[in-house]
């Protein structure tokens, strides 16, 4: 049961030939420590505090299936912190930074009576002082969601599955109240999409499943001072299991993906509201991990290949970087250990590789960095 619901959440592929990155001197990976415990579909933020925040996250081996602690990793000396405060362990859920810094934890599904559960749950944490409250519930339980800040400190919450239900509706949480207010529903059921918040406030959700489980193309803008979705512009091909990363100017990058998806790259014009194309990858991906880099580049590490054929999935570690200078993407120094569904965070320090998935399905301990001189 646990294993098959691993399979559900991703795609098959064969693992191909390792690319070979050119010299690199003045970058390299190192392993940097280990997590308290292997975490698939963890969660990894940076708070404002400096430190990394991990939640979440699936083990096989592990008795109580879902993680139930919180970690904190010290990007500057490497050490790993388990906080006493024990949560329900959970998968799919969301993380937002909201008002007054808080990290707002909601949905995803729960482990009990030997299968996945959606849930309501919603648990802030307080990065200064380093603990958690047990918030105000979702109104409509949900996973596979996506989240956004709201001018203001808000978050708003969207779409994703109630159990095995495609949702529409939409809600929007206030920190400071610890209260919920229904908004206006998406205009129709939309899985596992992204979610970014734009420069003016406004919301982008693109791509995903529809609720008959199709690939989308299709983007919508939520207008928060009129509580509205509108339409967006199409991607160039649609996409699921792909990266989104915002960039500093307020243009979002769309990378990878299954199927026709996984070897370009597309980026969201703010100012113009349009997909331009972004390049070509040199390895098809899907599932991979996804940072912007202080310079501007954005990286990209592992995930599965996707190739005709495919009879077998397993990740890899080749990483690529993007060039918003020249458009391209060129092959980059790749990290020790082939993952995917993990995160990648980038920090004043460098760039943090953690938790996902490596062969077999094993879940993955080991933190590995980036250091880019």
């Amino acid at each position: 049961m646990r294993q098959a619901f691993l399979f559900a959440a991703i795609f098959i592929a064969v693992i191909g030939p390792t690319l070979v990155a050119p010299a690199d001197p003045a970058s390299s990976w190192a392993l940097s420590g280990d997590l308290a415990q292997p975490r698939a579909y963890a969660s990894a933020v940076t708070l404002p505090t400096g430190e990394i925040f991990v939640f979440g996250g699936l083990d096989e081996h592990d008795p109580d299936v879902v993680s139930t602690t919180t970690e904190l990793i010290q990007p500057l000396t490497g050490d790993v912190r388990t906080l006493p405060q024990r949560l329900p362990g959970r998968l799919h859920h969301t993380v937002t930074v909201g008002w007054g810094d808080r990290v707002v934890v909601a949905g995803g599904v729960e482990w009990f009576g030997g299968g996945f559960h959606s849930t309501d749950r919603v648990d802030v944490f307080l990065p200064y002082q380093r603990q958690w409250i047990h918030a105000a519930p979702l109104l409509t339980a949900r996973s596979d969601h996506g989240a956004a800040p709201l001018p203001g400190g808000e978050v708003l919450v969207t779409g994703g599955n109630l159990d095995a239900r495609p949702l529409a509706s939409t809600e929007i949480y206030d920190p400071r109240t610890d209260s919920w207010r229904e908004a206006a529903p998406l205009p129709s059921p939309r899985v596992r999409f992204s979610i970014v918040a734009l420069p003016d406030g406004r919301v982008l959700v693109a791509g995903g499943l529809s609720k008959i489980g199709q690939p989308l193309a299709t983007s919508v803008i939520y207008e928060p001072s009129r509580d509205r979705w509108v339409n967006g512009p199409d991607l160039s091909v649609a996409r699921v299991q792909h990266a989104a990363v915002a960039l500093a100017n307020g243009d979002v990058l769309f990378v990878g993906g299954q199927s026709a998806a996984s070897n370009t790259a597309e980026r969201y014009d703010y100012l113009r509201n349009i997909f331009t194309f972004a390049g070509t990858l040199a390895r098809p991906r899907l599932v991979e991990q996804a940072a912007a880099l202080r310079d501007g580049r954005v990286l990209i590490t592992g995930g599965s290949l996707e190739t005709p054929g495919r009879t077998d999935w397993v990740p890899v570690a080749d990483a690529e970087i993007w060039d918003p200078a020249t458009n391209t993407w060129s092959v980059f120094a790749s990290p020790a250990l082939p993952r995917a569904l993990g995160d990648l965070v980038t920090t004043r320090d460098g760039v943090y590789l953690v938790g996902g998935v490596g062969d077999g399905l094993a879940a993955r301990q080991a933190i590995e960095r980036l250091v880019i001189r």
